[in-house]
């Protein structure tokens, strides 16, 4: 990190990474060192995400952000823009039960997407191992990724 960078950093009391510290003499098992490492980098990380949250707020303000699209602007090295979001949902209960009342017009603004009820899905499995085959041919199954979480004993 370049002197400027981090004396601007310090000056703004932000959160100025640093190289991981050492771990005590006493952790000499490596589940312990890299789960002391995996801590630190989350709370780097944390720190990090909150100072850029505190600085997308800071643009906001002085850019404005409109309720829907984008607002630009410029500095002397800088292009910004700010994109205003609305979220839109569906009471999907409602729709349905006054589905056959709405103007073709309203049902054109309706998508209806099935999803996986996973539940019931391991229940057939557990089941009805039979049907497991016609299931998966209109599923895709990949591995996510896997979650670790680290607590102090």
């Amino acid at each position: 990190m370049n002197a400027f960078v981090t004396q601007a950093a310090k000056a703004n009391n932000a959160f100025v990474p640093t190289e991981i510290s050492p771990v005590a003499p006493v952790m000499d098992n490596e589940i312990d060192v890299l789960a002391r490492y995996w801590q630190e980098a989350k709370e780097a990380e944390a720190h990090a995400k909150e100072r850029r949250l505190n600085i997308e707020t800071q643009i906001t303000e002085l850019v404005g952000v409109s309720d829907e699209g984008t607002t630009n602007a410029e500095g002397h090295l800088f292009k910004v823009k700010t994109v205003g979001k609305l979220t839109r949902s569906l009471d999907d209960s409602a729709i349905q039960s006054d589905w056959d009342k709405l103007p073709d017009e309203i049902k054109k603004c309706v998508k209806w997407k099935p999803s996986l009820d996973t539940k019931n899905l391991r229940s057939l499995e557990a089941m009805r191992d039979d049907l497991v085959p016609v299931m998966a041919q209109y599923m895709t199954t990949k591995p996510a990724k896997p979650s670790v979480s680290v607590e102090v004993k």
